[in-house]
């Protein structure tokens, strides 16, 4: 219990809020991954977080793909995060990068950049549907920080 409770002080100092996974429907793990993903050919996607705004502030994934999803915090003063318990619950985190530092956990409730700061994550989306993501940082979101991510079926049409 301990090194559990050092691990997310470590992570959360990081910006990064751990959570524990299960084997439900609604919190994928590692055992749902496809096999032998290669992460060289994940498709990347690049998220600007800026005063405000992300752009895009729509993204749409398909089911089973990795992908890569930069998150590019370029404002010079304010700190910015992502959050959507119910997205984060839709994807297998694979492993996360903030700063340069590697992180493998297998889900988090938000990512938290500090100014002038970079994260990728590496995920599989599972769990098809819409999930509005915003800045919780307060009055981000209602003078227009926040997004939708549609995970689709694989093999539906787009």
């Amino acid at each position: 219990m301990r090194l559990h409770r050092l691990i997310c002080v470590l992570l959360t100092a990081l910006g990064v809020a751990p959570v524990l996974a299960d084997s439900s429907r609604n919190n994928p793990t590692m055992d749902w991954l496809p096999p032998a993903v290669d992460w060289q050919d994940a498709q990347t996607l690049i998220l600007t977080l800026d005063d405000y705004w992300y752009q895009p502030n729509d993204i749409e994934l398909t089911g089973d793909q990795p992908y890569r999803v930069v998150l590019n915090n370029v404002s010079d003063v304010s700190t910015h995060d992502l959050v959507d318990l119910a997205f984060f619950h839709a994807v297998v985190l694979y492993k996360v990068n903030v700063d340069g530092i590697e992180l493998v956990t297998p889900h988090i409730h938000n990512i938290s950049l500090r100014p002038n700061s970079k994260a990728t994550l590496y995920l599989v989306p599972k769990v098809a549907g819409e999930y509005e993501v915003f800045c919780s940082v307060p009055g981000h979101r209602e003078e227009g920080m926040d997004g939708l991510v549609t995970i689709i079926e694989p093999g539906s049409p787009r």
